[in-house]
């Protein structure tokens, strides 16, 4: 039985892909030793000195998302087993989303290169979906033995359902997230353009690589019903800006990404008792049924996405069905507590 763990990340602890997990393990009864490591010379000294201090009681050391260097530092020392929570992958993040190197360049090669020696200093290496896993299996060449699909969750003192915020007095459609190429804010905007007569509003909050990309669109083609938002937002505005809107939008492109990978909106989404309409990418069919537990559209498609937001309007008692259906697939097997659960299940066997 796992009764205390090492936590180390050089990404905040609080930031969610780490804090669902440490919250988690905690809610099962796991004492979790952490720290949030700097970056450099200083901050391997110091998780090797935090590793010494508390390993004789530790039964395994987790490294945390985006910490790929820890993870094959603290290799050569650890006689624990490591389990590295990678989400995904910085050659992903990097190359294929931000497109801040090319594939063939010195810069790819060594995201790469930090992926691939993370992942071959790791036990066990947790990822956002089982797409996610064979995209780390052919890419690295790791063992798919070593790979587990670990749902990320949501941060539940942050993000929960409140019956006390009433909606708009307009049906208002919502899409938050940072401005990347998978995200497809260009068809939320093109969508308010057609909808522009229908008594409906869009919120769009974000920001990011492609910022002003989007705000020349909103320019050049001026829709009156959408509102964009680029100052940060609070998590406690943020969830009630949420729970005011009719529905929540996911990631709407035709991108190579999202065949793997699942934004966190979709967990605060469910959280919140909102009807969730996203493209019909396999990411996130892996965890969401359409008409069961999401709404679906078709990628890169604008008209698609203003006819479904339509049909919403006009039959919301469904999608609020939907939303209901998706509440407690969330409360089943999304919770902090649960996702931890399985992950201990799970490293028994390793």
């Amino acid at each position: 039985m796992i009764k205390k763990i090492i936590y180390l990340s050089n990404t905040r602890l609080d930031y969610s892909l780490n804090a669902v997990l440490i919250k988690g393990l905690r809610e099962n009864s796991v004492q979790v030793a952490d720290a949030h490591v700097q970056k450099g010379v200083f901050g391997f000294i110091n998780a090797l000195s935090f590793y010494r201090r508390n390993s004789k009681d530790a039964d395994l050391v987790i490294i945390g998302y985006n910490s790929q260097p820890l993870a094959f530092f603290l290799k050569p020392f650890c006689r624990k087993k490591i389990v590295y929570n990678a989400v995904l992958s910085e050659y992903e993040r990097m190359v294929i989303s931000r497109q801040l190197a090319r594939k063939i360049s010195l810069k790819g090669i060594y995201y790469w290169l930090l992926d691939f020696l993370a992942v071959h200093s790791a036990d066990l290496i947790l990822v956002e979906s089982n797409e996610q896993a064979n995209f780390f299996n052919k890419l690295f060449k790791v063992s798919k033995k070593k790979l587990c699909r670990s749902w990320i969750g949501s941060n539940e003192d942050k993000f929960y359902y409140d019956p006390a915020v009433p909606k708009q007095n307009i049906f208002t459609v919502l899409f938050r997230g940072a401005l990347m190429p998978e995200a497809g804010a260009e068809y939320v905007i093109k969508a308010a353009k057609i909808l522009e007569s229908e008594n409906i509003n869009f919120v769009l909050i974000g920001g990011g690589l492609l910022m002003e990309k989007t705000k020349k669109l909103i320019k050049d083609i001026a829709p009156k019903n959408l509102k964009h938002i680029t100052d940060y937002v609070p998590d406690d505005i943020l969830r009630t800006m949420m729970q005011s809107c009719h529905i929540s939008l996911g990631q709407l492109s035709h991108h190579v990404r999202l065949k793997r990978t699942l934004p966190h909106k979709v967990y605060e989404t469910l959280s919140m008792r909102l009807p969730y309409l996203t493209s019909a990418n396999t990411g996130v069919l892996e965890l969401l049924t359409p008409d069961e537990t999401c709404l679906l559209c078709n990628p890169a498609d604008e008209k698609s996405l203003a006819d479904k937001i339509l049909w919403i309007r006009n039959n919301y008692f469904v999608a609020q069905k939907i939303a209901e259906n998706g509440y407690e697939l969330y409360q089943k097997k999304l919770k902090s507590a649960i996702l931890a659960k399985n992950l201990l299940d799970k490293i028994e066997t390793v």
